[in-house]
């Protein structure tokens, strides 16, 4: 039986595109380890879960600290490496660039290709905390992927700059949810397990700065009859927990499993998927909560002069307005008052979701690089 090894630098709470590639990898016939970096220092050090064998290492690491990351990422490198020496496998999977240079060393140790599989831009999202340092880690993201045996990443646009001085272009793979998950539930009794009310509108996912997690959490009260749910973890978190405390209007669930954050999206009325147009890895990324939207029938609001707004936009699926506070709560208030209009958008979201981003259609092309890589030439 074929087997791969993962590379992933957070502790794997789970990650969405690592969680579906693994079950669709094990579903395929795939053996799936997983080394993983437990930041935290609070996670079991190893453990089988359905879709993998998880193996997590140190060092502890607290978020969004450039230059804590930078001098504790080779550490973790080193324990992951040591980790691997113990472990067979045909091929090494490492997810976003700062596994990447890891996961060219262990392949040429162990003589076995490498895939990388760039959830984002790396060096683009991380700009507003490094500086100017970005641009050499620009450099260094590029030269790295061009030197893996096989590419994959969430979108076109970022196909299109990864494939750049590549003699095989790097394969999309969206990262797509299975609406089934919410087969049998019930939404009315969704929302009376987290207690919402009203119009409801959902963030789930990082709570981190240029996402408009404050903004969405100041937004509104109880007297507006707006209910925000917001899931998730980063280091805004405190910020949204104090929030919830003083406004009944917000509702803040923690962390919540891939499924239950699809049943949650299920049961809201709008989602909210803004982000900051003034990171170029924001423009070209494509947030999974829109495709979780889509997925099952509900609309969204997003940001103008981001890739993913031009096609909800296109598509009629969502609204998309301005990265602005006092634009964002019009928008929602003239939603609320029109439910047979987001209704519509939420119909045309899931047509296009069945037509462009399923799963069983983006898939193909992980199995095509899989393939690739363990095909003799």
């Amino acid at each position: 039986m074929p087997s791969t090894l993962m590379l992933l630098s957070n502790p794997y709470r789970p990650d969405p595109r690592v969680l579906f590639e693994a079950r669709a990898l094990r579903a395929g016939g795939y053996e799936v380890d997983l080394i993983a970096w437990d930041r935290e220092g609070r996670w079991p050090s190893e453990v089988d879960v359905k879709e993998a064998h998880i193996v997590r290492v140190g060092p502890k690491c607290p978020p969004r600290s450039a230059i804590k990351m930078m001098t504790r990422l080779p550490r973790f490198w080193w324990r992951a490496l040591r980790a691997s020496a113990k472990m067979d496998f045909d091929l090494v999977h490492a997810h976003d660039f700062d596994t990447l240079p890891l996961g060219i060393a262990i392949s040429r140790l162990r003589g076995k290709p490498v895939l990388y599989d760039a959830h984002e831009l790396y060096a683009k999202m991380v700009q507003d905390d490094i500086g100017g340092m970005s641009r050499v880690l620009w450099a260094l993201e590029r030269r790295c992927a061009r030197r893996a045996d096989e590419v994959i990443t969430v979108n076109d646009a970022l196909s299109s700059e990864l494939s750049k001085g590549r003699s095989l272009p790097a394969r999309v793979v969206t990262t797509s949810q299975d609406p089934g998950a919410v087969a049998g539930s019930d939404r009315e009794s969704v929302r009376k397990k987290y207690g919402l009310s009203g119009f409801v509108i959902s963030y789930l996912g990082s709570l981190e700065p240029g996402r408009f997690v404050e903004e969405t959490v100041s937004a509104f009260t109880p007297e507006d009859k707006v209910t925000v749910i917001v899931a998730g973890s980063g280091s805004l978190e405190d910020i949204v927990a104090e929030a919830s405390k003083k406004n009944p209007a917000v509702k803040f669930i923690g962390v919540v499993d891939t499924d239950e954050a699809l049943k949650i999206t299920w049961a809201s009325d709008l989602v909210v998927a803004m982000m900051d147009p003034k990171n170029p890895n924001n423009v070209v990324g494509t947030p999974g909560k829109i495709i979780n939207a889509m997925a099952v029938g509900r609309p969204m609001v997003t940001t103008k002069g981001l890739d993913i707004g031009a096609r909800v936009e296109a598509a009629g699926c969502g609204i998309v307005i301005p990265y602005s506070k006092p634009r964002f709560i019009e928008a929602v208030i003239k939603a609320a008052a029109d439910r047979k209009a987001l209704d519509e958008m939420g119909q045309r979201g899931k047509t296009y979701f069945d037509k462009e981003l399923s799963w069983e259609r983006s898939k193909e092309g992980l199995f095509k690089a899989y393939k690739a890589l363990l095909t003799p030439s």
